[in-house]
């Protein structure tokens, strides 16, 4: 199977509560998308607004994940 980009991309898991994923999987359902699609858009935006505002106060960003 040939990959799909010749980007580097990587795998994770998030526990997500009921509701959570009630509500993701319905914005999924809401665009003909798949969860991770939605999911991918939302870190995207999470990451582009704490870009700017760190960017803006200098500040770093907490170290609370482990990276495996």
């Amino acid at each position: 199977m040939a990959p799909r980009s010749s980007r580097k991309e990587f795998r994770t898991s998030v526990i997500l509560t009921e509701g959570q994923f009630k509500r993701v999987r319905e914005m999924a359902q809401a665009n003909d998308a798949s969860i991770a699609w939605v999911l991918r858009q939302a870190v995207d935006r999470y990451l582009e607004a704490q870009g700017a505002a760190s960017m803006d106060r200098g500040d770093k960003p907490p170290e609370t994940t482990q990276v495996r």
